[in-house]
């Protein structure tokens, strides 16, 4: 299964759905794939998760979709914890799982090209809904359904490794300037001022 396939099947179906993305390949491949104002790229390691599990206790309403990295999660698995406690329903986490550190220029294997398990980590946790997908068929009929329920999602899709986002123009959008644009898209979706100063 390949990650941009995924991506591209996942920004057919955006709407007005809020997806916060981790720093690694699905970054620059999202960026490229959809402009939507409703996108957060994160510019960090280990945040795509917390950041997005504040989001749908925050606005309940809307959808929300974090788009991780195998490397990402195991840099934060605190926030494994924290989402099998407070388990939104509006929330569906993609983990690419690619088994290396791809997003570098050397590929270094993660822990999950060994013994670990994302999926039971998850579970472990307290994420009662959190599968592996490991074909593109399982994905368009598990993952992309998953937008339908209104339940909290935990997907681990085991990925190959793809260079493909490093041949991608990176994003002309500069990272504080997407930070301003999504605010500036929930207030006038959401109807609200929204207390923002503009610091970081």
């Amino acid at each position: 299964m390949i990650r941009y396939e995924c991506l591209e099947l996942l920004a057919a179906r955006m709407a007005d759905q809020l997806v916060v993305t981790s720093q690694s390949g699905q970054r620059i491949e999202w960026a490229h794939l959809s402009k939507h104002e409703g996108n957060l790229l994160v510019g960090m390691m280990g945040c795509a998760i917390g950041v997005a599990t504040g989001l749908a206790l925050a606005l309940p309403h809307r959808k929300v979709i974090a788009l991780d990295s195998d490397g990402s999660v195991l840099l934060s698995l605190f926030n494994l914890a924290t989402l099998g406690n407070l388990r939104p329903k509006n929330l569906v986490v993609y983990v690419f799982d690619n088994g290396v550190y791809s997003g570098s220029r050397i590929s270094y294997p993660t822990a999950t090209s060994g013994n670990t398990d994302l999926e039971a980590m998850a579970r472990g946790a307290g994420i009662a809904n959190a599968r592996t997908i490991r074909n593109i068929e399982t994905f368009k009929a598990e993952g992309l359904g998953a937008l339908e329920r209104d339940e909290l999602g935990f997907y681990v899709c085991k990925v190959e490794e793809s260079l493909m986002h490093r041949e991608i123009p990176r994003p002309d959008l500069d990272l504080a300037e997407n930070k301003y644009r999504f605010v500036r898209y929930l207030a006038r979706t959401e109807g609200k001022t929204i207390p923002f100063m503009g610091r970081g």
